[in-house]
């Protein structure tokens, strides 16, 4: 089988005032290195290397289906360079270019808000996205994927809370005007780059993503890279071949019908959250928990799915709410119930020619009540415990569905729970483990008592 060769053999992208364009890119490179090393804006700070302290903040905007901006707010440390293609990069650097700090820095300089310095940069990062994305958050919400070791939280909070009334500075209003005139002459995807022996492959449509996974089963396919890029960062990973699907139009797309809402692979948390809040109220708790904004703005439905994790925020919600994935290859399509897709940890039903396409979710009709509680040992931008996802369903009689994370090998339903009621029987359910998180014991007793207070309609969330 041929695989189409008319791709660009390198990556486009804005920054700094011009179009930069470059060929030796590799599977492993992240967006920080190239920023310190080779562009030399150090002002992007490596702190925990892992996407969770906030150090490397910066932001990324391309440009949606109408031809504007839309912004994201990105941890450098594990963002593949390769994703920057048909996009604008903006470091700290960016907000003085014009010879002044840009409002939110010149705001924060009153607070005494830098102690050592080394986590401002990205504080300014994540507080100039709060001004210019204007979303219905609170600070600590803006603030959720940023650590600060010295200067306390009072200030940082003070500075997002006068960030979000401020108007965007005119000369970044203005940089936005032409910004989006050079990238609407560019194509955004569609490259195949081969760097020594790193290759990436980057499908504009799933037609030609599916050739690629049959034709090269063994290459790893990437979504949102917050688990990927881990691999590199951590296991110190040098992968030889990945395929992108952050690029493939049918993949980014959402489509609403009247029974249900097909949401493609690769949309990202951030956009899939604030579907699923349209239509399930109950899921704010649970969204605003979902990592920080720089992870939820990365991170992928599908991704979060497909790498199988027991304790992946989104499946046991998914679980919970009877939503069915579709799955496609080159020789057919098949649409299976999610909670079938995990076998065993570690391995999922998902074909070495398969692609996950898209989440099919239903809406809402005949839940009567849904609650989510995760369990963690810190509030914001941590892995579960336990979380649990409750759902009841109206009609003749009611119907249950109990969805876990952090339970099992998979997140899974409690199938002898949900027909029994009987909140002693996830004993019978589950076998959890002890691990650094928490003990079984714990596990099971914390999901007995949320099963329990959900069925007296006690539970915190409703």
């Amino acid at each position: 089988m041929e695989i189409q060769q008319d791709l660009r053999s390198h990556i486009r992208f804005y920054f700094d005032g011009e179009l930069r364009t470059l060929n030796s890119v590799r599977a492993s490179d992240m967006v920080m290195r190239w920023l310190r090393s080779e562009a030399m804006r150090t002002g992007t700070k490596e702190g925990c290397n892992e996407g969770d302290c906030g150090a490397c903040t910066c932001i990324v905007g391309h440009l949606n289906e109408f031809g504007v901006i839309q912004f994201r707010l990105i941890n450098t440390c594990i963002y593949p360079l390769s994703y920057l293609d048909g996009g604008w990069l903006i470091s700290v650097e960016t907000l003085s270019r014009s010879g002044s700090l840009a409002s939110v820095q010149s705001e924060m300089l009153p607070l005494n808000l830098s102690q050592c310095g080394f986590c401002t940069p990205g504080f300014v990062m994540t507080i100039f996205y709060a001004q210019i994305s204007q979303q219905d958050q609170t600070p600590e919400e803006a603030l959720a994927g940023n650590l600060c070791r010295c200067t306390g939280y009072g200030g940082l909070i003070e500075a997002a809370q006068r960030a979000q009334n401020l108007p965007i500075d005119s000369a970044f209003a203005a940089e936005i005007q032409k910004v989006e005139q050079v990238l609407a002459d560019l194509s955004v995807g569609g490259f195949s780059i081969t760097t020594g022996d790193s290759r990436i492959d980057a499908p504009r449509a799933l037609q030609q993503l599916l050739d690629l996974r049959d034709h090269f089963p063994s290459a790893t396919i990437v979504s949102g890279a917050t688990d990927f890029g881990l691999w590199v960062t951590k296991k110190l990973d040098k992968p030889a071949h990945i395929i992108l699907t952050k690029f493939c139009k049918e993949l980014v797309s959402m489509n609403p019908g009247p029974d249900g809402i097909e949401v493609g692979a690769s949309v990202s948390i951030e956009d899939f959250g604030k579907v699923l809040l349209s239509e399930y109220f109950e899921l704010r708790e649970w969204f605003k928990r979902f990592g920080g904004p720089q992870v939820r703005c990365s991170g992928t439905v599908g991704g979060n799915i497909a790498n199988g994790s027991p304790i992946g925020d989104s499946s046991p919600v998914l679980i919970a709410l009877g939503a069915s994935l579709k799955l496609r290859s080159r020789r057919a399509e098949r649409i299976i119930p999610i909670e079938d897709f995990f076998i065993e940890y570690g391995k999922q039903d998902l074909h070495p020619d398969e692609v996950l396409v898209s989440v099919l979710v239903p809406r809402r009709k005949n839940i009567k009540r849904l609650v989510v509680e995760k369990i963690s040992k810190r509030y914001d931008q941590d892995i579960s415990i336990v979380l649990a996802a409750m759902a009841e369903f109206s009609g003749g009689s009611s119907r249950y569905r109990f969805a876990f994370g952090g339970m099992a090998g998979t997140p899974a339903l409690a199938r002898k729970t949900m027909e029994s009621l009987n909140p002693d029987d996830l004993a019978s359910d589950f076998s959890p483990l002890s691990d650094h998180r928490a003990d079984a014991w714990y596990r099971l007793a914390v999901s007995k008592n949320l099963v329990d207070d959900f069925l007296s309609g006690s539970s915190f969330h409703e």
